[in-house]
């Protein structure tokens, strides 16, 4: 939405898998790089295979990121929401305590399960759609 300052606010959906490519991380930088500037993030969605980031079990190499730590990282320093589309998250093994069959649950805050309709709300609203 852009409004009298010239600030806009974002939502940020994430749709690949944070290590099939660099879309999770280009993301996260231009989140980074938008709050630095000013402008507000409503949310980062995460979609599709991009449900993957939201894993508590992804354990890379010491040597790369890891994406999950730093959108919960942005989440902390900025109360950005985190949320994870609970469909393509189940139908990938992301469950939290609401969604998991067992005691095996690879989600917790700050991100958050909910519908697309999160997603549709907030650009209906004017937000400015960013996708990764």
């Amino acid at each position: 939405m852009l409004e009298r300052t010239g600030k806009k606010t974002f939502t940020i959906m994430v749709s690949r898998s944070p290590y099939d490519s660099r879309n999770s991380e280009s993301a996260l930088k231009f989140c980074y790089a938008a709050l630095e500037a000013g402008h507000a993030i409503n949310q980062v969605f995460f979609y599709q295979s991009g449900v993957h980031c939201a894993s508590s079990f992804i354990t890379p190499p010491s040597d790369e990121l890891n994406m999950h730590n730093e959108w919960v990282t942005l989440n902390t320093k900025y109360n950005i929401k985190l949320n994870v589309c609970n469909t393509a998250a189940s139908r990938r093994g992301i469950v939290n305590e609401d969604t998991s069959l067992s005691t095996n649950i690879n989600v917790n805050k700050p991100f958050i399960m909910t519908g697309l309709s999160d997603y549709f709300s907030a650009l209906n609203s004017g937000e400015v759609n960013v996708q990764f």
